[in-house]
């Protein structure tokens, strides 16, 4: 669970509950679609860690992982 950044485990809380609802709002699925709306920000992230530093084709990988390490740490 993201505790360090509200504002982050926010915006997760919103992509999931915005999937969900767009998935007809089916009950029991919770985790798997906080799963997904993690995913997405955290593809999001590395994303735009890759475009700031200039779109290195070896370093992909490497941004994402600090996306994710970004999001477990919080």
């Amino acid at each position: 669970m993201i505790r360090k950044n509200p504002d982050l485990a926010e915006a997760i809380r919103r992509t999931a509950y915005f999937l969900w609802e767009q998935d007809g709002s089916k009950s029991g699925h919770a985790l798997d679609y906080w799963l997904r709306a993690k995913e997405m920000h955290q593809r999001h992230m590395a994303y735009d860690r890759w475009l700031a530093e200039g779109t290195p084709v070896d370093r992909s990988e490497a941004h994402w992982n600090a996306a994710a390490g970004q999001i477990d740490e919080n």
